[in-house]
């Protein structure tokens, strides 16, 4: 049997959201029956890779209420290479009380672009405690346990 493969791309500044990708990457990997690549957009050289995948799922942080403009630019990059039937979800890293803007508008932004990408569980937010960091506590557990659900999801369908 072929195992599903999932690559998670993100866009990390201070390191906070490349944590909490890895995390959920461990998450997915767990399952035993997922593979699970991690890649900043900034190397993912050729964006026709991604039909290679069964599942994306894409993370950033928040900037001024925005996805980080390096995910944007990546989405846009991407929007040309045929993902039909792909699987994906997204996640993002805040202060303060900005939970879930900018996966909101991330989220928007996969579905206007790549509409051919189908969401299979509600985004996840992480809280990072300043800008530089650390995550607050917990969040990298939660990342973890999104992961696993991301693999369940995965293999539901």
């Amino acid at each position: 049997m072929l195992k599903t493969k999932t690559i998670i791309i993100y866009e990390s500044i201070y390191g906070n959201t490349k944590k909490v990708a890895d995390a959920i990457a461990e998450g997915i990997r767990e399952s035993g029956q997922v593979e699970c690549s991690v890649a900043k957009t900034g190397e993912v050289h050729h964006t026709d890779d991604l039909a290679g995948y069964d599942a994306i799922l894409f993370g950033c942080p928040n900037h001024n209420q925005e996805p980080a403009r390096n995910m944007l630019k990546f989405i846009e990059r991407a929007s040309i290479v045929d993902l039909e039937e792909k699987m994906g979800a997204a996640f993002d890293t805040y202060t303060g009380g900005n939970r879930g803007i900018a996966l909101g508008k991330l989220e928007e932004a996969i579905a206007q672009r790549m509409p051919c990408v189908k969401f299979v569980i509600e985004g996840f937010s992480a809280k990072v405690e300043d800008r530089k960091g650390p995550l607050t506590e917990g969040e990298l557990q939660r990342a973890n346990e999104f992961g696993r659900q991301v693999a369940e999801k995965l293999l539901d369908r």
